[in-house]
């Protein structure tokens, strides 16, 4: 007899359990049917066929709207139930909004290095590899990684999967890009949204660009950065867990900024803990998202 490999493990408590027949009473080998809903700050919302709602306590590495079998089993002393996955079967993948709903850091990252022909910025990631963390200091480095990795992500050559949705957005003036930091292994994306305001009745001087950013450090944690620039200046929106840690840089930033000729407005706020991913952002209403 084969026995199923347990993919993850769910609690529900025995004051949950009744709202569901099909798990009061689990015969040994019983198996349920369940979809994930939802990914609740003290566990999880499952859906059982019959359109029953549960939570469950714990954590599975898996995606919402998953589809989960799980054997049902009974707690000692009648404490409720628990729930093995023995199957996991993630949603369908929604092929244009992809890289916006499921990311594309990984993706990228994992052609790159598997030898694909994504020249220059396979030979870009090369050099950065053998040249180790000290090139990663440098803001060319950034600079030229950024622009070498979203103009790959926008080629239906070299990214079939994701170009589709990177050039209708260029189409609105938008652009959304998550993008693997080569020199970081295991950090997390970086994740850049871009925006235009377009109207036919603005002159090409008078168009507003704007560009915001999350990036996390070792020593910061997670920062975002909002850059909105008109011909009447720069403003600068900078989002850190603790505010006090840039202060002493203050000034050289306002220095740096000032040095593209431009009056700069540099704002400095509070990132508060649990904040949306950035890409909630996109498509919001950018004058609230720049405060």
């Amino acid at each position: 007899m084969d026995i199923p490999a347990i993919l993850g493990s769910l609690q529900i408590p025995a004051s949950a359990a009744p709202s569901a027949p099909a798990l009061i009473n689990p015969l040994p080998g019983q198996t349920v049917e369940a979809t994930l809903e939802a990914i609740l700050p003290e566990g999880l919302l499952l859906r059982l066929p019959d359109g029953t709602q549960l939570q469950a306590q714990g954590t599975l590495p898996f995606p919402v709207g998953s589809a989960l079998n799980l054997m049902a089993m009974p707690l000692p002393d009648g404490a409720g139930v628990r729930l093995q996955v023995i199957r996991a079967t993630p949603p369908p993948r929604p092929a244009l909004l992809a890289p916006l709903a499921l990311g594309e850091a990984a993706g990228l990252m994992g052609r790159i290095q598997s030898g694909e022909a994504l020249t220059p910025l396979a030979d870009l990631l090369r050099n950065l590899l053998q040249a180790g963390a000290a090139m990663a200091e440098q803001p060319e480095t950034w600079s030229t990684w950024m622009k070498e990795a979203m103009k790959t992500l926008a080629d239906p050559a070299a990214s079939p999967d994701e170009s589709t949705f990177h050039r209708l957005q260029a189409k609105e003036g938008t652009g959304w890009f998550e993008l693997p930091l080569p020199w970081a292994p295991g950090a997390e994306p970086m994740r850049i949204w871009i925006e235009e305001e377009q109207s036919p009745s603005r002159r090409e001087s008078e168009r507003v660009h704007r560009v915001f950013l999350s990036i996390s450090f070792s020593t910061l944690g997670e920062v975002r950065l909002g850059l909105e620039a008109r011909s009447a200046g720069l403003r600068v929106r900078l989002w850190v867990q603790d505010p006090q840690q840039v202060a002493s840089i203050r000034h050289d930033l306002e220095t740096e900024l000032a040095s593209l000729g431009r009056p700069v407005d540099l704002q400095v706020f509070a990132l508060p803990p649990g904040t949306l991913d950035l890409r909630a952002m996109a498509g919001a209403n950018p004058l609230q998202a720049m405060g």
